[in-house]
């Protein structure tokens, strides 16, 4: 990625936590809300591959863990595991670039995303996962996921737009060629 990708992912990371903050926290369905931060990390593993996904993963969830009442770094690695794991899909055989394979694989990611949240909080002992409303959270963060994985995959499509510029600044990848 490039400076240029990095400005944007900063950009985009900054409009979700305002938007997680300010709006979905405050849609509340039986104690649990809808996740946008997640879905942003899947979006980057399925826009942007597995090694690209587990990187744009771990910035969202340092994001993430801004505002979390967790351990510093549960929402990283959570969302680490979710950028790769999404990237993963994409590398299937097949054509895996699709906008609606990508929403798919997004919303998937976001239930995943919870219950990897919900599990590693319980390794590190943190009181109240794992528990009945673990599933109550999956269930809504995957409902929100049907409405918000389409906007975070074109948002996570923005921000990878042109970062496989070469040096020369052409959009073909170096040992590449072009017709100019």
């Amino acid at each position: 990625m490039n400076l240029r990708s990095w400005t944007r992912l900063a950009l985009v990371a900054l409009v979700a936590l305002v938007a997680q903050v300010s709006v979905l926290d405050q849609v509340v369905v039986h104690g649990a809300h809808p996740d946008v931060l997640v879905l942003l990390a899947a979006a980057g593993g399925a826009v942007a591959g597995s090694q690209r996904g587990a990187m744009i993963g771990f910035v969202i969830g340092l994001v993430a863990d801004l505002v979390l009442p967790t351990p510093y770094g549960l929402s990283a690695l959570t969302f680490v595991l979710v950028g790769f794991a999404a990237g993963a899909v994409r590398a299937l055989p097949g054509e895996r670039s699709s906008r609606g394979l990508q929403v798919a694989t997004c919303v998937a990611g976001g239930a995943a995303g919870t219950v990897f949240f919900e599990a590693l909080g319980d390794l590190l002992g943190q009181p109240g996962m794992l528990d009945r409303q673990g599933a109550v959270v999956m269930l809504v963060v995957t409902v929100g996921a049907l409405v918000l994985a389409a906007p975070a995959v074109e948002a996570l499509r923005w921000v990878v737009s042109g970062a496989d510029r070469s040096v020369t600044g052409h959009a073909v990848p170096s040992g590449g060629s072009a017709t100019r």
